[in-house]
């Protein structure tokens, strides 16, 4: 892979943290080869009686230790992508239980998972906009008709507060002190930055309607959150959300339309580039921040071997801030002095994102197809555009990368 800026990442992108222009990074090219997308999973499938079930059970090589590095060995830790069971009713109603891609990643068809729409980019985070999480959950799911299906699932809550300035001594996001001491095997690191795991009041809710008229898979979907902090001994809760609607419609027999978009309050972590989801306020009353999320695209399909597509997404991120106070997202008095400087020592960048684009074009092609496997090649472009909240003074950083990245991949019968 080729990135015009260094994000310092590997086949997973940091859409949300591309570098600013004249900082280091946005001078300096990334090109960088890996094994650590590859994945090894295993299905198993049964039946009792009138009563199917499934396990499936996914990993890669995307986790790394504190001593992850290319050094020497190119050693990276194994990575729990997904694990879970099904039990299937012949009344029509299913349970899924395990961790496995959220409620709220659009489905290509029907309810079932394996069934979900995950963009054919080579890129592992997707594509800007794209509405997705991987996390455990208990499911229920329940067939109405031919054409109706609907489900619920309660979901792992972490709340996002990236690019947020908050009150001294809030507690309770996975940034804050108390998710970090005492030590813990949640937290990533034990230097600053270190994140451990948000005190979140209860698990998210995802409900979803999905229609088949004949025409395409129509979906609409809702989510609610609930947020707490801790500031000047008291806790703080608020309620997020929104609502979304989806479409996978087929234009042609080998062409196929994808539309997704979320609207709402606290819904940054469940997008792309990881968006902010609250702030807290002096007082430390939580605020969830207005955001809206679309990706569109095409897929065409014109033989076996080929798969072509394009895809355009845009997250934005409104302004979160209090008079007088740096303390909010992207506050006009927030500091972006060290944003554009190549070596910009104490200077901080204090930067929220406001508005993040990309638009990604790529293509598969089947080399082999046998009885033994097949090998696949796989070639992509984006380009990303970040723009983030201007400062007292209307200077407004921004970031643009572009990206190529090529693949040979073999899949195992």
């Amino acid at each position: 892979m080729i990135r015009s800026a260094n994000e310092n990442a590997d086949v997973q992108s940091t859409f949300g943290n591309i570098p600013l222009q004249g900082s280091t990074n946005s001078h300096l090219q990334e090109f960088r080869g890996t094994a650590r997308g590859s994945r090894l999973n295993l299905l198993g499938e049964g039946h009792y009686r009138n009563t199917a079930i499934t396990g499936y059970v996914e990993v890669d090589f995307l986790g790394s230790s504190t001593s992850g590095n290319e050094l020497e060995t190119n050693s990276w830790n194994a990575r729990l992508r997904q694990l879970w069971s099904t039990i299937e009713l012949s009344n029509g109603t299913s349970f899924l239980i395990g961790q496995g891609w959220s409620l709220l990643t659009t489905h290509r068809i029907g309810l079932k998972a394996r069934n979900e729409f995950i963009p054919l980019s080579t890129d592992l985070q997707g594509v800007v906009g794209f509405n997705w999480a991987r996390q455990w959950q208990l499911r229920v799911t329940k067939t109405l008709g031919p054409t109706l299906h609907m489900a619920v699932a309660i979901e792992n809550p972490e709340t996002s507060v990236s690019g947020v300035i908050q009150p001294t001594g809030v507690q309770g996001f996975n940034t804050s002190p108390n998710a970090q001491s005492p030590s813990n095997f949640f937290t990533t690191s034990t230097t600053s930055g270190a994140n451990g795991v948000s005190t979140d009041l209860a698990p998210d809710i995802i409900g979803k309607l999905v229609w088949e008229p004949g025409y395409g898979h129509w979906e609409l979907k809702g989510l609610m959150r609930f947020f707490r902090d801790r500031l000047n001994a008291h806790n703080h809760v608020a309620v997020g959300g929104g609502v979304g609607l989806a479409a996978v419609l087929p234009l042609t027999s080998t062409v196929n339309l994808i539309a997704e978009g979320l609207v709402g309050q606290g819904i940054g972590r469940y997008a792309s580039t990881i968006g902010a989801d609250l702030v807290a306020s002096p007082s430390g009353k939580i605020v969830p921040i207005a955001a809206f999320h679309f990706m569109g695209g095409l897929e065409w399909h014109p033989t076996k071997e080929w798969d072509v597509y394009a895809y355009y997404g845009i997250e934005q991120y409104a302004r979160t801030s209090y008079a007088g106070t740096s303390i909010g997202y992207g506050s006009p008095l927030a500091d972006l002095s060290g944003c554009a400087v190549e070596n910009p020592g104490a200077l901080p960048c204090q930067a929220a994102n406001a508005t993040i684009t990309q638009v990604q074009p790529g293509l598969w092609y089947r080399v082999i197809t046998s009885d033994v496997g097949s090998v696949a090649l796989g070639l992509s472009y984006s380009y990303t555009h970040r723009s983030v909240w201007s400062d007292s003074h209307g200077v407004q950083p921004w970031g643009e990368n572009h990206m190529i990245m090529t693949t040979i991949r073999y899949y195992l019968p």
